[in-house]
Parts: structure tokens; sequence; C-alpha cells
């Protein structure tokens, strides 16, 4: 199984730049965005260090991008609420 660091850099390989901070976050409209992959991990020795990665992109192809959070009672709610808006947007 391939480690968090692994699939992010070969999701920066086919074009995903840079990684979305939490504060970044109010600067942009879900709208306008669209998840293309989810990959989840799960901590060898720890359940608390479960991670989720988003490969996400503008609708407009201008932008590729990331955004981490922890999955389960360790989730930022502010990512958790971005993701629900950008997936809700879709279509």
């Amino acid at each position: 199984m391939d480690t968090l660091s692994e699939v992010m850099n070969r999701l920066n390989q086919e074009g995903y730049r840079g990684n979305i901070h939490i504060e970044d976050l109010k600067l942009l409209r879900p709208s306008d965005w669209v998840i293309d992959d989810i990959f989840r991990f799960e901590g060898f020795t720890n359940p608390s260090d479960n991670s989720i990665l988003y490969a996400i992109s503008k609708k407009d192809g201008s932008q590729k991008t990331l955004l981490v959070n922890a999955y389960g009672m360790d989730s930022e709610e502010e990512i958790n609420s971005f993701v629900d808006q950008v997936t809700g947007s879709e279509g």
C-alpha cells in the first residue's frame, strides 16, 4: 500500500500542485471545484493517524491541487464542509 507522501508525489507528477491549507478555504468557492480522486490512509499503530487526501481541480481546468484531512473524530470541520459543498455542487 502506498503512503500519503508517495501518493502526493505521484499526484504532483500528474500536475497537482501545492496543498490547500485550512485557512485558505474561506477564499475558495466550492462551486468552482470538483473532486477528481479520494485516497484514504490508515495509521499502522495508531487509529488516530487516519487521513484522507482529496485530489481536486477547478472546473475550468486552470488549477489542480491537493487537500488533506484527518478522518473520523479528528477531522477538521472546515474541510469537511468544503468537501460537502464541492460534492453537492457537482452536476
